[in-house]
């Protein structure tokens, strides 16, 4: 998940701007903006390593069997119950600080034995000047509650706070959950060198790398733009030392997008599980263009914490690669940040026709070196005898880019983009005499499958790259969202109904974007999955809250409530050829009328970023009645264009906002069958039920609250009784489908 480090001199900026990014989480910490907040907080004073402790890490080899060190963790103990301070705000809101400093970091980290917080609250992390803040962080960044890590944030001294989640009953009775998280804090990361290359603090110059590197977006980059998708800057972690490698999303046979990624075993060859959950992984930690940006607040990174180890071949004996399995990553993460799993060849033949490495040197953002000649066969330090493909660096235009520390475990492309080696070190740097400009990369033949890496699948890429055991030497490379753009069509209809319940802005093709970065509230004395969560809309599941019912079928979208209100949660339809006569109809509702009614907007873009309203303003909206009601707006005037539509939800304040059964095209506005022209009586029932409908033909299904079909009714008549002899006693949802439409009304036996 993504997070921004803010300065406060850029919020204000922010504020008066429309946001490029994804994730908008510019968002203070509630004791910034609350009155008369005492600064008296639990302060823990860190003793900082020796300058000789400091110096012997840096003096490690680098590039050659080690991974390049920028931090020391220090370790510690400090939970919400043994250290902090808890205040109440003005408003009645728990929030909890603790104050963290060890004297000469250039940058600090939190690394958590525990960061398992409730739906609904937030920790925000920020220099106790309050100049740069870090968050929020959701329960949806950590849904397992084990280990995480929060940084690195420039300076020495920071304070972690966490807010406890309001929750707001169906009566409008706003209350507070008291529920201690669990936060324990088992190291701080004292970051002793390279803090140019942190988040977002302000610096210069802009990196750490050496002069000759060349960025990857250079026009010497230009035939390797798909491949450069794939990599991203891992920030590891392996006991009590943290530094930088590189690797990236490999594909595999299936192409099924399994989120595997390559890079080297010398980056942690000891890590522990503990270690891997709090692995960070960065994409498109790039500059836009060829030269450096002036700072890191141009650059629309994204970040994902942990993993777990699936394969390796050690440095020590082997061919130096680990394959992770990253954890919180998806195909649909990758659609969102245009990531791609680059393919491989494990050929045991040297490729031709040259190549490139791509990877991050000390950390820094993303570069681009060049061979042109055949690789050799070579052997790195201790490992495997010619397990490696010896590579010689040659001037790309002005410079010759070599690899550094941080480059470790990049992958080297062949002529046709597939990786076949992995950076385990060598000789080359900027300063060093083209003789000397060569590396070593780990064969991916020998990674596939070498008894002497190990005889299990543990130590092989073979079952995990080729599933189904084809046999396959080359994989292609694999672009969930595919490799072009999806050809706009003259029909669209979405209803939700392929949504897996619970899941937050996954509704492929369509996509969201969360305008307000706000978490939303829980629903009192209810229990659902991603309660609280940050986003804008939610797969809703019928029957879990009163009045919580699809338009059609037992699932639509819900936009709930944003605790920092107002809403600004868009739902974007994929983009639609428009002719004259094309409509877009939808139906819509507000939850309830206790607060108010839900407000909408509907915006149209040929670009999907400048958009022009055709229902509600700037400064107006629209209101959702409280019962399903179907909206139509003419989109002929745009005859001739190809549009995004999106349905926005900018309530204040108010409960849930549901859509469903969205349709755009010719047909779009016609009337349909809905919840309105059924009738079931009597509602609650013993012995039967009749069911009233505008056919005479429909299928009916009869479930139960744990989802089971417990009977099946083929109508044949507008006015159909039904025994429900052998049903116990409780509610039950009857699903009625007609012309390829489902009703869902919900009936209670006693």
């Amino acid at each position: 998940m993504k997070h921004f480090i803010v300065t406060l001199a850029l919020i204000f900026a922010t504020l008066f701007s429309i946001a490029q990014s994804n994730s908008n989480r510019n968002i203070l910490p509630p004791s910034f903006t609350h009155k008369e907040v005492s600064e008296d907080v639990d302060h823990v004073d860190i003793y900082p390593p020796s300058a000789q402790f400091i110096a012997e890490e840096i003096a490690e080899t680098e590039k050659n069997g080690t991974f390049y060190k920028v931090a020391t963790l220090i370790p510690l103990n400090a939970t919400v119950k043994n250290s902090g301070t808890w205040t109440t705000l003005d408003n009645g809101q728990p929030i909890w600080r603790l104050r963290l400093s060890s004297v000469g970091a250039k940058a600090s980290a939190l690394y958590f034995d525990k960061f398992d917080i409730p739906s609904g609250s937030e920790v925000y992390v920020y220099t106790s000047d309050r100049k740069i803040v870090d968050g929020p962080y959701y329960r949806s960044d950590n849904p397992n509650g084990e280990d995480f890590m929060i940084g690195n944030i420039i300076g020495d001294d920071i304070t972690i706070e966490y807010v406890a989640p309001m929750t707001k009953s169906e009566e409008g009775k706003i209350s507070y959950d008291t529920n201690a998280p669990i936060i324990n804090i088992g190291e701080f990361g004292y970051v002793y060198r390279g803090e140019g290359g942190f988040e977002r603090g302000v610096r210069g110059p802009f990196g750490d790398a050496e002069s000759c590197e060349v960025n990857i977006n250079c026009s010497v980059g230009a035939d390797w733009r798909i491949q450069q998708r794939g990599v991203a800057r891992i920030y590891v972690r392996e006991g009590l030392s943290a530094g930088y490698c590189t690797g990236t999303l490999i594909n595999n046979t299936s192409n099924d997008g399994t989120p595997y990624f390559l890079t080297a075993n010398h980056c942690g060859p000891s890590a522990t599980a503990s270690n891997f959950n709090q692995w960070k992984f960065r994409f498109n930690y790039e500059a836009s263009g060829c030269d450096n940006p002036t700072s890191e607040y141009s650059i629309n990174y994204t970040d994902f914490t942990g993993c777990t180890k699936i394969a390796e071949g050690a440095v020590d004996g082997g061919s130096d690669f680990y394959l992770v399995k990253l954890n919180s990553f998806t195909t649909q993460n990758a659609i969102n940040i245009g990531a791609i799993y680059n393919g491989w060849d494990r050929s045991t033949t040297a490729p031709t026709g040259g190549g490139a490495g791509i990877h991050h040197p000390a950390g820094d953002i993303k570069k681009i070196s060049f061979f042109s000649s055949t690789p050799t066969s070579g052997t790195f330090n201790s490992c495997i005898s010619n397990a490696h493909w010896y590579i010689s660096w040659v001037n790309s235009g002005n410079k010759t880019g070599v690899t550094e520390g941080g480059s470790s475990g990049s992958p080297i492309f062949n002529s046709n983009g597939k990786v076949f080696g992995t950076l385990s070190g060598g000789s080359s740097s900027c300063s060093a005499s083209s003789f000397y400009r060569k590396d070593l990369y780990g064969k991916m033949s020998v990674h596939w499958d070498n008894s002497t890496n190990g005889t299990t699948n543990a130590y092989k890429l073979k079952p995990w790259l080729d599933p189904n055991n084809t046999g396959a030497t080359t994989c292609d490379y694999y672009d969930p969202a595919g490799s072009t753009p999806p050809t706009p069509s003259n029909i669209f209809t979405y209803d939700f109904e392929s949504c897996t319940a619970w899941t937050v802005d996954q509704f492929s093709p369509c996509t969201t974007k969360d305008g307000d970065g706000s978490a939303t509230y829980i629903i009192n004395n209810l229990t659902f999955s991603n309660q609280g969560y940050t986003g804008s809309y939610i797969a809703f599941q019928n029957g879990t809250a009163d009045g919580f019912t699809a338009h059609g079928g037992t699932k639509f979208g819900c936009c709930m409530a944003a605790t920092t209100p107002p809403n600004n949660d868009w739902f974007i339809l994929p983009q639609t050829n428009i002719t004259n006569g094309t409509k877009l109809s939808f139906w819509a509702r507000s939850a309830n009328d206790r607060y108010g009614l839900e407000q909408f907007r509907v915006a149209v873009s040929t670009n999907n970023q400048n958009y022009t309203y055709i229902a509600g303003s700037s400064s107006s909206s629209v209101s959702a009645p409280v019962a399903w009601t179907q909206f139509k707006y003419d989109l002929s005037s745009y005859a001739g264009q190809s549009l995004y539509v999106a349905i926005i939800c900018v309530s204040n304040d108010v409960f849930a906002f549901f859509i469903d059964d969205i349709a755009l095209g010719l047909n779009a506005d016609a009337e349909e069958i809905n919840a309105d022209n059924i009738s079931i009586y009597p509602n609650p029932a013993k012995e039967n039920v009749t069911i009233n409908l505008p056919e005479d033909n429909a299928e009916i299904s009869i479930i139960n609250v744990l989802g089971q079909t417990v009977k099946t009714i083929n109508a044949t008549s507008a006015n159909e009784t039904i025994s429900l002899e052998g049903m116990n006693k409780g509610m039950y949802f009857f699903n009625i489908k007609m012309q390829d439409k489902t009703i869902t009304k919900k009936v209670i036996v006693e």
